[in-house]
């Protein structure tokens, strides 16, 4: 398994608050926003997450989402 697939893995087991606030982070640092692959990997991987989930656990991400862009 390769590096980025290894923490692709780890990111899918974090809920789906956390995974949003990586996302953030990774596009507002210079030197990762570059990775493309690695970027788009976890958009797609955050997706796939929020459309697994449970409603609750889509109203409760949806909350904290409002929460975390208005900052």
């Amino acid at each position: 398994m390769s590096s980025i697939e290894k923490r692709l893995a780890a990111f899918r087991k974090l809920p789906l608050r956390a995974q949003f606030a990586l996302i953030s982070s990774t596009r507002a640092n210079p030197v990762l926003a570059q990775n493309k692959e690695y970027l788009e990997g976890l958009e797609r991987v955050h997706a796939e997450c929020v459309q697994q989930s449970s409603p609750e656990q889509k109203d409760a991400y949806e909350k904290a989402q409002v929460h975390l862009t208005d900052i």
